[in-house]
C-alpha cells in the first residue's frame, strides 16, 4: 500500500540571491521506503504529486516556506485518508 509524505530540499538560485530557499513537495512512495532526494527518479517514489518551488525560508511562521510547509502536510494528510 502506498502512502503520501511531504519532501523538503534546498532549492537552486542563482548566486546573486541572499538567503535561504527551499523547496517543500508531497510525494508518493512505496510502502517502507524512504526516499532521499524530490524527485521520481528517487528509489521508492512512486509520483511527485505537487511541489512548491523556490520559496523564502525566513525566521518566523508567516515565511512562505512555514506556509508551504502547512499546505504540503494538509495536503498529504488528507491523500492518506482516501487512501486508507
Amino acid at each position: 500500500m502506498n502512502k503520501y509524505i511531504v519532501m523538503d530540499a534546498s532549492a537552486c538560485m542563482p548566486a546573486g540571491c541572499w538567503g535561504r530557499y527551499r523547496r517543500v513537495g508531497v510525494v508518493e512512495v512505496e510502502a517502507g521506503a524512504e526516499p532521499r532526494m524530490l524527485s521520481e527518479r528517487s528509489r521508492g517514489v512512486v509520483a511527485v504529486v505537487q511541489t512548491w518551488e523556490r520559496l523564502h525560508h525566513g525566521t518566523t511562521d508567516r515565511c512562505a516556506y512555514r506556509i508551504a510547509l502547512a499546505e504540503a502536510e494538509a495536503l498529504a494528510d488528507a491523500l492518506n485518508k482516501e487512501a486508507s
